[in-house]
């Protein structure tokens, strides 16, 4: 089996997502030993982010480093079904996101997984639609806070 980064390479689907760990030199958290959850957008999920949004969001480091933290849940590999039993998850940045199952499949705050438990050799990948807005949000007041 491969790691996280190996598999979201060979995928196809995370062109975007990966430009944005190469960015931000995270490449090696996707390779670490784990274990680890991770939600990865797909591509067009950043194309749902709102111009001038995307813009700001996709070329500053630091947001792109909290925005990454709110991505996934470190030391720990979760099946969605136990996220969803969960229903509210600590992040590695430390706030939370909510997880449930609902008429349409699972959600991760506003973003509908889309292909769930991908098995790595490091952890686990949940396939997002999009960028969930919550998370966004949350990173974008962390973001904030740190340049106080």
């Amino acid at each position: 089996m491969a790691n996280i980064f190996e598999i979201l390479q060979d995928d196809g689907r995370f062109g975007r997502f990966l430009e944005i760990v190469a960015f931000i030199d995270k490449e090696e958290t996707l390779r670490s030993e784990g274990p680890m959850t991770l939600f990865a957008p797909v591509d067009s999920a950043f194309d749902e982010i709102p111009e001038p949004n995307r813009s700001m969001i996709l070329n500053d480091k630091q947001m792109l480093w909290h925005l990454f933290d709110f991505m996934q849940i470190g030391e720990h590999k979760y099946e969605i079904a136990d996220l969803a039993d969960r229903k509210i998850l600590q992040t590695v940045e430390g706030n939370t996101i909510e997880v449930q199952k609902t008429s349409e499949g699972y959600m991760v705050e506003t973003a509908k997984v889309i292909e769930e438990n991908k098995e790595a050799d490091n952890g686990i990948i949940h396939v997002v639609d999009k960028v969930p807005f919550a998370t966004l949000s949350q990173a974008y007041e962390a973001y904030a806070k740190t340049g106080e």
